[in-house]
């Protein structure tokens, strides 16, 4: 059964490993070599976990740790979510997702904004299957792993007739990737 709460301070290293699992299983999909990026990777979670618990929500799979997600500056961007990968299917992130979406409705924005790696096909599916849809595609860099990114900026309208509907469902706004 899933659960879902606010994160405590203790938890800070926990939740660390959750999303340093999750991110690993996604960039080995892409063809990233996470033992190159694994060390900048695992303290970037550990310092936004040990400094952001407050703005983070987890999600509990029987009791079991199993995802969480963050929304970092109570504004409308969500800056996270990661789910355990063999947690992963079972419906937590989307429910992480909409839990985080209520309090930015709740906070008085229209829409809610987040971003994935442009070659996260897993994760952009889920984020347009939820009425979301790419905005921007960029070239960011990483501070804490230290190098370029391919980024996808994602929307999501709240008020009802704003949603842009997807004219090709076929497309993942990966760009070709």
């Amino acid at each position: 059964m899933l659960s879902i709460r606010p994160a405590s301070s203790a938890e800070a290293q926990d939740l660390a490993k959750v999303g340093l699992a999750s991110w690993e299983k996604a960039i080995r999909v892409w063809g990233e070599d996470a033992d190159r990026l694994r060390d900048n990777a695992r303290q970037a979670y550990h310092a936004f976990c040990t400094r952001s618990w407050p703005d983070i929500l987890v999600a509990e799979w029987d009791g079991e740790l199993a995802g969480w997600g963050a929304c970092e500056k109570a504004d409308d961007f969500i800056t996270d979510l990661w789910v355990l990968p063999e947690y992963q299917g079972r419906g937590i992130g989307t429910a992480l997702l909409l839990k985080i979406e209520r309090g930015i409705r709740e906070r008085g924005y229209p829409s809610a904004r987040l971003d994935t790696h442009a070659r996260n096909a897993g994760a952009i599916r889920l984020f347009k299957r939820l009425g979301y849809r790419v905005k921007s595609y960029f070239v960011t860099y990483s501070e804490p792993l230290d190098e370029d990114i391919d980024t996808v900026e994602m929307i999501r309208e709240f008020e009802p007739g704003t949603e842009a509907a997807n004219e090709d469902p076929e497309e993942d706004g990966t760009y070709g990737l």
